[in-house]
């Protein structure tokens, strides 16, 4: 039956001659099954490498599937918003398991050798050819082997943290693995692992917001300084009422007013909702 793996584990095997091989070893397979929309989401994406660098993009199994990618490919949107440039990705079976994720790249010798603390080599996978992402803004498509589209993702540079002195060589991630395919839910990868982590999770990743109550707030203190510590910081609210108004008040360490958002057309449209500071 599909989506149940099985392992199969060698204790010792000989060749013709008798040579072991060695210790026990194990690999684990699965029937796949078939993909739908939102299975599997762009996860990171560098657009803009550093000089001598290539580009990258990552993508994440957030269903409970096993999945073949063979015959999938990975697109761009062009500039009239029509048309799809898409580049095959596995001309072979890929099996994506459950929340697995793969990073695909024209060079992954060149990824490893920029990012060489914050790569998974196990998680890379090299392609012939990536469609052209422009440095500036563009679309980037998941599609699978019918060519129905899974995910897409449009990045800009503008979403890039303000704080950043340059862009070139520094990833988006998603920062919610459930979340919205969005400029909200995308960040710059945290100075800490050295602007990007493909094959490996997210710097700037959170777990989705959980409470119960009229209003939470976690982490109560946050730093945003892109470091990839605490960077964020998620109010979830709950409102009695359709139509009921909301204010965040921000405050810096020192006590002193650092910002005010008002929620009051969020809250006009619905009863309950979440935001992130």
């Amino acid at each position: 039956m599909p989506n149940q793996p099985l392992t199969v584990t060698v204790q010792q095997a000989l060749d013709c001659v008798g040579n072991a091989s060695g210790p026990a070893t194990s690999a684990t397979f699965a029937l796949p099954a078939a993909p739908s929309p939102g299975d599997v989401v762009i996860n990171e994406i560098l657009f803009n490498p550093r000089v001598g660098g290539v580009d990258f993009v990552e993508v994440l199994n957030r269903s409970n599937k096993y999945l073949n990618m063979q015959g999938w490919q990975l697109g761009s949107v062009e500039a009239t918003g029509s048309t799809i440039r898409a580049e095959p990705i596995s001309s072979g079976p890929l099996l994506l398991p459950p929340g697995g994720l793969l990073a695909f790249t024209t060079r992954p010798d060149i990824v490893q050798s920029q990012y060489p603390a914050s790569t998974n080599a196990t998680n890379l996978v090299a392609v012939p050819a990536l469609p052209t992402f422009p440095d500036d803004a563009g679309t980037v498509v998941m599609l699978d082997a019918q060519a129905q589209v899974l995910d897409r993702y449009a990045y800009s540079e503008k979403q890039h943290l303000k704080l950043l002195d340059q862009t070139e060589g520094v990833s988006l991630e998603r920062i919610r693995a459930a979340g919205p395919s969005e400029a909200r839910n995308f960040h710059s990868a945290a100075s800490s692992v050295g602007y990007a982590t493909p094959g490996r999770a997210n710097s700037q990743q959170q777990t989705e917001p959980e409470g119960a109550g009229l209003l939470t707030v976690a982490p109560e203190l946050f730093t945003p300084d892109e470091d990839g510590q605490q960077d964020f910081t998620t109010l979830t609210y709950q409102l009695e009422e359709p139509g009921y108004a909301g204010s965040v008040t921000i405050y810096d360490a020192q006590g002193r007013l650092a910002a005010t958002w008002c929620a009051t057309k969020r809250c006009q449209r619905a009863a309950s909702g979440s935001g992130m500071a």
